[in-house]
């Protein structure tokens, strides 16, 4: 939509050359015409429009403010805000940078840099930024935990666990920052202490599904399927889930509860029949009991095997399970 303007001062040419034909004195010269909206009044009005949740007019008119002023600060923030939100991180960190550098002492402006470089997956510059947030204020738990994810996923994990740890104690009440401090941990081979990291996370949220799989896993790697039942059979009462009840029977049948494990996929599936990872597991069971069995029982091969397709048709990448299907499907030897 074109910004509205104001209307043309009418040519006031003949109205002078009567008046001086008749003696009077010259009238005043037209005035100029208008130079149109300020970049204020445009930064103004797209505010309004963002508000309002018309995210096109708001770019429009915040884009011809920062035309008109590219010194315009605040505009360069809203933008990079409502690009974020579009998930355009390009866009979001075209603003950032601008951004930073007209306000470069503002630790939040460096943390949604450093956020758009690190969903657009270059860590070394989301790394820099974080350090830069974390130097103007150092009580910024948010970019240091971000900080130790992005060293976590360059491999850096000593770092990952310094600034995971920085995190948590600077916010011990929140959940997020322990639950990553174990993944960290984790990562750097620390499993014990990584298990009371992801204790700590569901002590303040028993609720958090992520913590609870990643103590499951840690509990499991260690030989504990009997802690990591617990563990899972507390989140299905507290959140059910089909990924919870199908990760509740993986942890099942690491501790030889076969049948349990069965009926916890079974469920899953209800939940939705859609999910192939449970379909996954559930197959894979049941050939285990197929070879187990001192009788073999074709239909838990078949089961298996039906379950296999079905995964694949909702999945086709899923090498693992093509291996399986041809080792046990009606051609196999």
């Amino acid at each position: 939509m074109t910004p509205r303007r104001c209307g043309l001062v009418v040519s006031l040419a003949a109205g002078v050359l009567g008046a001086a034909l008749c003696g009077c004195a010259p009238s005043r010269p037209a005035a100029p015409r208008s130079a149109g909206p300020t970049a204020s009044s445009l930064y103004s009005d797209g505010v309004s429009a963002y508000r309002a949740g018309d995210r096109d007019r708001a770019v429009r008119l915040l884009t011809q403010a920062v035309r008109k002023n590219p010194d315009l600060a605040m505009a360069h923030s809203v933008l990079g805000d409502i690009y974020k939100e579009q998930g355009n991180y390009e866009g979001a960190a075209s603003q950032y940078e601008t951004l930073t550098k007209l306000d470069p002492y503002a630790a939040d402006n460096h943390h949604r840099l450093a956020v758009s470089y690190h969903f657009l997956n270059r860590l070394r510059d989301a790394a820099a930024s974080y350090l830069r947030a974390v130097k103007l204020n150092p009580r910024d738990w948010q970019s240091c935990m971000n900080l130790g994810l992005v060293y976590m996923s360059l491999g850096e994990n000593n770092s990952a666990v310094e600034y995971c740890q920085r995190a948590a104690n600077l916010n011990p009440l929140t959940a997020v920052a322990h639950a990553n401090l174990g993944v960290a941990l984790d990562a750097r081979g620390n499993v014990v202490e990584a298990e009371a990291a992801y204790r700590r996370a569901l002590t303040i949220d028993a609720t958090q599904t992520g913590p609870a799989f990643n103590l499951a896993r840690n509990l499991q790697y260690r030989g504990k399927a009997r802690e990591a039942v617990a563990v899972l059979e507390k989140l299905v009462a507290a959140a059910d889930s089909p990924t919870a009840r199908r990760r509740y029977g993986d942890a099942l049948a690491a501790a030889s509860r076969e049948a349990d494990a069965l009926r916890e996929y079974r469920q899953a599936l209800r939940l939705d029949p859609h999910h192939y990872p449970a379909m996954n597991s559930l197959a894979a069971l049941l050939i285990t009991q197929y070879r187990n069995g001192l009788l073999l029982d074709d239909r838990k091969r078949d089961e298996a095997v039906a379950l296999w397709k079905q995964s694949l048709q909702l999945n086709p990448a899923q090498p693992k399970v093509e291996q399986q299907l041809k080792a046990w499907g009606p051609k196999a030897g």
